[in-house]
């Protein structure tokens, strides 16, 4: 068994780093420290100007680090053929989640001590929490994430009553807290160790519940690999195609054919494409946040737009591999146009989404909005020039 977790530990170890240099390449990296450069500019600056010990500070707290504790779950590494192999093997569960636990520990640790980090001045100087109340706070929080990856550990047993629940977990995390932080942190911290001691004796079934197991770690896999591809491909990573009715309005039903409609459909429905628009546009609403310049605003602003354009360009692909595509009486000379039409209402949609976030977070209005209206005629330039002939040369490429 030991050898077992040994093997699955570095393989998941050399497939995280291995995505993980895709993600945190050169420029984004470069991205991340400037924005939490122009973000620490902003808190120093702003923080000497805040009253102390306003009435939403302490539930503000509370809520940030119950969302915290939230991030990081029990990385158990099964596989759907242990339901058969290792199917006899209850006796040596217990041994081989404990090294699991401790490494699920890492990263939620590292989380809470940055974010708390970042919380120090705020919660030291405008909400007066003394510093070793303020420490021990901390080392509390660590103990309930190690509470709560126990108490996932103990659900994968077949028990009498249901022993966790995340729900449950974080409202009762975010209750303590903020009744601890109106009263004294301490009293979290003796809650938290009192707990961390106690979850070792709750009383655990002795048949392990596999399906349940394994069902676990696929979900959490697939929430992580969701992550990696949004900036790369993942290779194993298992598309769920899903119908959201809340967006069918955007699905023009005149003047439709069936290239469009089926466009439309798979931009809509497939997370890799519907995803990208919605992460880009949200990407660029932080960064107007975070810089209040239109200038900048609307220069990165264009970038985000041609490059969702170019990684948005591949959907004229999505179904020349599908045989009852092909079979149907679908007319192919005209998918390029059709193709086009659907991604400029998309790039529309962002433009329209970026614009209202340039001109909100800008001082200067009428500049914002003569930076906005610059801004469309960029759109309408990679729209009408760039994208026919990106669309030309992919449908060459397409080989039967």
């Amino acid at each position: 068994m030991n050898e077992l977790i040994k093997k699955r530990q570095q393989a998941n170890l050399k497939r995280q780093m291995r995505y993980l240099s895709l993600v945190f390449n050169d420029f984004f990296i470069l991205a991340l420290i400037l924005m939490f450069g122009a973000l620490m500019f902003w808190y120093a600056q702003n923080i000497k100007n805040w009253p102390n010990n306003l009435w939403f500070y302490k539930p503000l707290l509370a809520v940030i680090w119950t969302i915290v504790i939230s991030i990081g779950h029990l990385a158990t590494l099964f596989q759907k053929a242990d339901t058969h192999f290792l199917y006899m093997q209850d006796k040596y569960m217990h041994a081989y989640l404990k090294p699991m636990i401790r490494r699920s520990m890492v990263l939620p640790t590292i989380l809470l001590l940055l974010v708390s980090g970042i919380l120090y001045p705020f919660a030291i100087l405008r909400v007066q929490i003394p510093v070793a109340s303020y420490v021990f706070l901390v080392i509390g929080l660590i103990l309930t994430k190690y509470v709560q990856l126990k108490l996932i550990a103990r659900s994968l047993y077949f028990n009498k009553t249901k022993i966790y629940n995340f729900w449950l977990f974080e409202l009762v995390v975010l209750l303590v807290l903020w009744l601890s932080l109106n009263n004294s942190p301490y009293i979290y911290f003796f809650l938290a160790v009192i707990a961390a001691v106690g979850v070792n004796y709750l009383p655990t079934g002795k048949v392990f519940n596999w399906y349940y197991a394994v069902d676990l770690e696929e979900k959490r896999r697939d929430s992580q690999d969701n992550f990696y591809s949004m900036f790369t491909d993942v290779a194993d990573k298992k598309i769920k195609i899903s119908r959201r009715k809340y967006l069918d309005f955007l699905i023009n039903h005149q003047k439709q054919t069936p290239n469009t409609f089926l466009y439309q459909r798979a931009l809509l429905r497939d997370p890799e494409y519907s995803n990208l628009l919605i992460r880009m546009a949200v990407f660029s609403l932080l960064l107007s946040w975070i810089l209040q310049s239109y200038a900048w605003s609307s220069v990165l602003g264009a970038l985000v737009l041609f490059l969702t354009l170019y990684q948005l360009i591949p959907l004229g692909t999505v179904y020349e591999h599908n045989m009852m595509y092909h079979v149907q009486p679908i007319p192919l000379k005209n998918r390029g146009k059709a193709l086009a039409r659907v991604l400029k209402k998309g790039m529309l949609i962002e433009w329209f989404v970026i614009s209202m976030g340039i001109i909100i977070f800008s001082p200067e209005k009428v500049n914002a909005l003569i930076s906005v209206v610059a801004l469309l005629l960029f759109v309408f330039i990679i729209l009408y020039a760039y994208l026919p002939m990106k669309i030309e040369k992919l449908f060459k490429k397409i080989r039967y």
